[in-house]
């Protein structure tokens, strides 16, 4: 039996910290040029909709959903954020799911593959990480195999932020990892 104030608390709240705080940034990348395309909006309402708790109705995840969307178009605090991300890999785990998010849409009258709006809020985000460029490097490269993987980039994001695969495995890249991988 759960309680009223259990009842009363926004489903977002169920997530961890770190869930939460990884959620936001990536919306955060998406909505960094004013506007969430067709396909980011797609894409982050069916993650709200997996990382919610099962015991979560369909009416308090879309409530978290519009409450998540909701707070972009409001001062997000970056660097605030970030502050939630106390592990090293956490925030790469943030630049990880960046990139990804920037994989998924560009606006037809983009010159370049990621938009931008959306690049230029990577790299604020990445100046808030404040990681080691070797850790941002790998993190990068975790990222594209990821997107060279067949599973889709809901799957890639969902496993992510739940806290599964969050690296390629060494068999999914026939025995080869970068340099320095396991250090």
């Amino acid at each position: 039996m759960t309680s009223s104030s259990d009842s009363a608390s926004h489903p977002l709240d169920q997530l961890s910290t770190a869930q939460r705080a990884l959620l936001r940034i990536v919306c955060w990348v998406a909505w960094a040029d004013g506007d969430v395309a067709d396909e980011e909006r797609q894409l982050l309402e069916k993650l709200v909709f997996r990382l919610m708790p099962p015991q979560v109705g369909i009416a308090e995840a879309e409530d978290a959903f519009r409450s998540l969307m909701a707070e972009q178009l409001q001062n997000v605090d970056l660097e605030a954020l970030v502050a939630e991300l106390t592990a090293s890999d956490e925030r790469q785990l943030a630049v990880k799911l960046a990139v990804q998010m920037l994989a998924v849409n560009q606006r037809p009258q983009d010159d370049a593959p990621v938009n931008p709006a959306e690049k230029q809020a990577y790299r604020r985000l990445l100046a808030a990480l404040q990681l080691p460029d070797a850790e941002v490097e790998e993190a990068e490269w975790a990222a594209r195999q990821e997107l060279q993987q067949k599973r889709g980039l809901l799957e890639v994001l969902g496993m992510a932020l739940a806290g599964w695969g969050g690296w390629p495995s060494i068999e999914a890249e026939g025995g080869h990892l970068p340099p320095g991988y396991w250090l």
